[in-house]
This record gives C-alpha cells, sequence and structure tokens, in this order.
C-alpha cells in the first residue's frame, strides 16, 4: 500500500483528474450538458460570496480556492439533468450550494450544507482542509477529498471494491496532530490518492460492474439489493459489448444507451429508467 509521505497534494493536479473523471462519463453515458465547467477566473458564485458566509462552512482557503475552479456534475435539485457518476451517488455541485448559501433568503447555513455532504458524524469532526464531494441524503456515500495530504477517503466503501483494490489504498499512519476522533475515522474509511480514486471510479465501469442503464442512472451488477431480475445484468453487459465498449475510439454511446433502453422497457419495464 503506499504510505501518506510518497503522497502529494496539487489543484492543479486535483482539477485535471476529476475533469478527466467527468469527460469520462460523458464519453460513456452522461450529456455534455450534465457536467458544467468553470469559468477561467472561477465560479462567480463562489469567488464573490460574502466572506463571513463562506467562513461558516468552516473550510481552509484552498478548499474555497479549488471549489471555485472544479466542474461539476447539475445538482440533484434539476432533475432533468442530474446524474449518478456512481450506482447510487450524487456529486455535491458547490458552486450551486454555496449559491444557497449566499442568496439573499439564506435557504440553507455553513452548518446545514456540512451535514447534507459530510454527513453528520463526520461533519463534526472534520478539519477545515477537507470536503466532500458527495451530496445526498443519508443513503447517499460519504467520500471526503483532502486537501492536505492529497487523498480522498470513502467511508463504508463496499467490501468487493475494498478487496479488489486494497493493494493501492493509502496506509494512514499515526499523526500526532490528528485529534483521536478524526483519526480513528480515517482509519476506519478507505483511501486512496486522488488520481487513484477516479482510476478505481473508471475501472468499475470498464468492467461493467458499474452499468449505465440511462444518462441518469447507474446499477451496482454486484448489488444483492439492486438489479435481481434474472438475466438482467448479462443483457446489458451484451449490449454494451455489442457496441465495442470499452474501446472508446470504436464505442457507440447514442446507440448504446438506445439500445439498453428499449430492451429495458421490453424486457425489464418495471426498472426501465423514465428519463431518456
Amino acid at each position: 500500500m503506499s504510505e501518506l509521505e510518497d503522497i502529494t497534494y496539487s489543484r492543479a493536479d486535483t482539477i485535471a483528474a476529476i475533469s478527466d473523471f467527468y469527460q469520462f462519463l460523458v464519453g460513456m453515458y452522461m450529456k455534455d450538458s450534465q457536467v458544467i465547467y468553470p469559468p477561467e477566473e472561477g465560479w462567480p458564485s463562489i469567488i464573490n460570496a460574502d466572506p463571513d458566509l463562506l467562513k461558516s462552512l468552516g473550510k481552509s482557503d484552498e478548499v474555497l480556492s479549488l471549489l471555485a475552479h472544479l466542474p461539476y456534475i447539475r445538482s440533484p435539485g434539476n432533475w432533468n439533468d442530474d446524474a449518478e457518476p456512481a450506482p447510487g451517488c450524487r456529486f455535491a455541485e458547490w458552486q450551486d450550494l454555496i449559491a444557497k448559501l449566499c442568496s439573499p433568503t439564506r435557504s440553507t447555513t455553513g452548518d446545514q450544507i456540512r451535514i447534507m455532504t459530510e454527513g453528520a458524524a463526520f461533519a463534526e469532526i472534520a478539519p477545515a482542509h477537507v470536503f466532500s464531494l458527495t451530496c445526498g441524503d443519508r443513503e447517499n456515500p460519504v467520500m471526503v477529498l483532502d486537501t492536505k495530504l492529497g487523498i480522498i477517503h470513502w467511508e463504508d466503501c463496499p467490501h468487493k471494491i475494498e478487496r479488489g483494490y486494497y493493494q493501492e489504498s493509502v496506509e494512514y499512519g499515526s499523526d500526532e496532530d490528528v485529534p483521536e476522533e478524526e483519526a480513528d475515522w480515517r482509519h476506519g474509511a478507505m483511501a486512496w490518492a486522488i488520481p487513484d480514486f477516479f482510476e478505481i471510479f473508471k475501472d468499475e465501469f470498464r468492467k461493467l460492474n458499474w452499468i449505465p442503464i440511462s444518462h441518469h442512472t447507474v446499477w451496482n451488477a454486484s448489488d444483492p439489493e439492486g438489479p435481481g431480475e434474472a438475466g438482467m445484468v448479462p443483457m446489458l453487459r451484451e449490449i454494451y459489448r455489442q457496441h465495442h465498449w470499452p474501446d472508446l475510439a470504436l464505442y457507440r454511446k447514442s446507440e448504446c444507451l438506445e439500445a439498453v433502453q428499449k430492451a429495458m422497457k421490453e424486457k425489464y419495464p418495471d426498472f426501465a429508467c423514465v428519463r431518456g
């Protein structure tokens, strides 16, 4: 396993890793419109935000600078455009969250955003240099990016992924500067260097362990509570392979997704995604 001292954080490399992952998702199943990119100077909702309101998030200047320059998948609030980057997962659209924090109506608070993104348990102990990639209800996984250590922690990482990618995970050693509760949380959550984390996600898609059934929804082929109908997963995998997945040079995205949706509506209508 990698040691923490062998990993470094770079804002530019982090932006590049996340941008590359989103481009991969668009290449496989997402619409171009589902991923949004900041202007060169950064998201106006963040760089022009009230400093006092930003402080209520409890995040470092580096976290806020990074958030101002990241691309985002449109938020779950936009039902027509939101999309899962992994099964049952929603990523946080921070430029939108901060816009709501700083809006005249102030429909949300910094504390609420931390709980919404990090979960109530980690929000209590999260250091300023860490923020969550994810956002949603209690069922949404918690994945937090550390701008000090250059790693991403995945709380309650599925055992299949934990076992399959254990050798690439980060060995979190003792650190006298880290509070005991935070150290305990880190030891209990799998972690990878930032680029490695997104390569794991891409690998799950390449292997069709994660299978998009539309522009919006991704299924975990090995989830016992997921698509349980006999023959459904083999059918979906065969459709993707017929359209040359995972060879992106030959893969026919539009035709593949049309074939997936047609087959689902005909053979498994109760599981078909109602959105195109």
